[in-house]
């Protein structure tokens, strides 16, 4: 009686909402249909809960359940870019909370649940401090230590497909200390009318992710085998979802791109992964990987505890585990590293080079070597980078910083090549004023655009074009510049162009996952170039996905073009995504850096 009663309240409401308001009516939640009722979109997650509760046999509840090994999610419908229904499944735990005793600890095995758990929002990013994140999380999400979680997008209905999808698995930026793959950060709509399931998800940041004592007492690259758990949950469970095992591509972008690089070259992904695409970022840049974390660790217990003198690694880790998580996130400690580079001195805690034995190591090589040698994952790879990469991190320094950079370069000229190149000291005076002459036989300070251009090719596009052509010995291998500036990628108006390209960093991702914040759900407000450039990124990134190949065949809206592949005899191939698609060859000064670096670096080889 008591049910019955209940159902026709939770009726009536619905009806009386639905009768009196549109889509966003003022009860603030609709009973969803799918494909071809009311427009399928949950504002209430409790609501629908409560609905399945009471039908339990409706067609709908059904579709929105999935059965995980360690319990049962419910799900939500939301729209995509055309007004197609997909299924989004938000915040599923892949690992146990980080948290009390397994802070700075190996991810372990999700804690299995009884109840049926809503799969219905993001509310969780992992811990990063506001103040120095280069974008600030949304209001309504709340910054945690329990942040372990993935998202799976799906457009078919899971468990009824009798085809399965290839997957998208999708590292989030940050620089290793910010961000999030929470939808509010990376919309999926745009990639469900391709015909691809798109997973992403969060790993531990900043000190809580990458401090490591250099020995098994607090282990390193804790980011990084969050990461690594997620993906074996996605090879695990993607099935579910309608998702292909055997089809996944592994893609990030900046820091995200470097890891996605670091899960190319470990052993651990051998056999999980079908390609990778990697954008802006790898693992052999030498701004990507700390030599000295064990330093780093102790100098930040030291400034949390002004009494902490003990050099043992034990005590520091029971100082760290009696300090608050915002704590060890919010103190700031300097880089005495090498800080001759803007960017270099921005990152502490980095992914490092772990102990060979060590117990779940992802690398335990240096970089340049697994790759050179030949020790990589041998799948279609990707990559890439932006006319201009620096000008997005450059916009943030005042000119007198900007200023005192380029003195400190043009005064202290061995400076401009990163001591983990290692270079022989004696060479190195010959070796800086050579790469120097590269960009300018000017002073920095006279030449703006050759001091924009030197960080873009040194931290970004050499080591990724050199990453591009060292796999394509062994696998087919992609190289892009993407290069159109637009209003979708929402960087105008920089400073520091003059002399240099003007396409910044992160500016290809809104062609992606959609334009800056303000107008993203509004793709039709800006330029038909814009909407066009988008379509044609969302094509070639999803033929990548689907066939491992950006143009298998040709197609009116890539103008019919076909991307070659990168090596050639002596030149290096590359697509130039711009207004128009065009193949050129030898980007950037990639072939004189190259001969440069490949005639004075010696080993051992970790970056280039």
């Amino acid at each position: 009686m008591c049910r019955s009663y209940a159902l026709v309240l939770l009726l009536a409401g619905y009806c009386f909402c639905y009768s009196m308001k549109p889509l966003d009516n003022a009860c603030g939640w609709q009973v969803p249909t799918l494909n071809g009722g009311p427009r399928s979109k949950l504002y209430d997650p409790e609501a629908i809960k409560v609905f399945c509760k009471i039908l339990r046999n409706h067609p709908l509840c059904d579709q929105l359940l999935v059965t995980l090994p360690e319990g049962q999610i419910r799900g939500h419908v939301l729209e995509s870019q055309d007004g197609k229904d997909f299924f989004a499944f938000q915040e599923i735990p892949y690992a146990a909370p980080p948290v009390g005793k397994n802070r700075f600890k190996d991810p372990l095995p999700p804690v299995p649940w009884t109840e049926i758990r809503n799969a219905t929002q993001n509310k969780k990013v992992c811990m990063q401090n506001n103040a120095t994140a280069l974008t600030s999380v949304p209001e309504d999400m709340e910054i945690t230590e329990d942040c372990l979680y993935i998202n799976v997008y799906t457009p078919r209905v899971p468990l009824t497909t009798h085809e399965y999808l290839p997957v998208l698995f999708w590292i989030h930026a940050g620089g290793y200390f910010y961000g999030s793959g929470a939808l509010q950060y990376y919309d999926p709509k745009y990639f469900m009318d391709y015909d691809i399931i798109v997973v992403t998800m969060n790993y531990r940041l900043g000190p809580l992710g990458f401090l490591t004592t250099g020995d098994n007492v607090i282990p390193g690259n804790l980011g990084l085998k969050d990461t690594f758990q997620a993906l074996k949950w996605t090879y695990d469970n993607i099935n579910l979802f309608g998702g292909d095992k055997n089809k996944i591509t592994v893609m990030g972008e900046s820091a995200g791109s470097t890891t996605a690089g670091f899960m190319h070259l470990s052993k651990r992904t051998h056999g999980m992964v079908a390609g990778y695409i990697l954008e802006s970022g790898t693992p052999i840049s030498p701004y990507a990987f700390q030599s000295n974390a064990r330093h780093y660790a102790f100098k930040l217990a030291k400034a949390l505890d002004s009494t902490f003198t003990s050099e043992d690694s034990n005590q520091l880790l029971d100082t760290l585990l009696s300090k608050t998580a915002e704590e060890i996130t919010d103190t700031a400690i300097t880089n005495d590293g090498y800080t001759a580079n803007p960017l270099g001195a921005l990152v502490i805690w980095l992914p490092i080079i772990e102990k060979k034995g060590t117990p779940n190591a992802i690398i335990t090589e240096p970089m340049y070597e697994i790759l050179n040698n030949g020790g990589f994952n041998a799948v279609p790879f990707m990559t890439g980078f932006t006319s201009e990469e620096s000008l997005f991190f450059l916009r943030y320094l005042p000119a007198a910083n900007l200023q005192f950079f380029k003195e400190l370069l043009d005064n202290n000229t061995q400076l401009i090549l990163h001591p983990a190149l290692n270079i022989d000291p004696a060479a190195l005076p010959e070796a800086a004023k050579e790469y120097k002459e590269i960009f300018t036989t000017k002073t920095f300070v006279e030449d703006n655009g050759a001091y924009t251009r030197y960080i873009t090719e040194d931290v970004f596009s050499t080591p990724n074009i050199k990453h591009a052509e060292l796999s394509s010995h062994k696998a087919t291998t992609y190289l892009y510049e993407f290069a159109y500036k637009g209003k979708m990628g929402g960087l105008m108006n920089l400073p520091y162009t003059a002399g240099a390209d003007d396409v910044a960093h992160t500016e290809e991702l809104h062609y992606l996952f959609g334009g800056r914040e303000g107008v993203r759900d509004s793709i039709k407000l800006y330029p038909k170039e814009d909407q066009l450039t988008m379509k044609r990124m969302l094509t070639l990134w999803t033929n990548f996905i689907k066939y491992q190949n950006p143009t298998p065949t040709k197609e009116a809206i890539l103008d019919n073009k076909i991307w070659p592949c990168i090596v050639c005899g002596n030149k290096i191939n590359y697509l130039s995504i711009n207004k128009t698609l065009e193949a050129r060859i030898d980007p950037k000064s990639y072939k004189k850096a190259n001969k440069l670096l490949e005639k004075y670096h010696k080993p051992p080889y970790y970056v280039f």
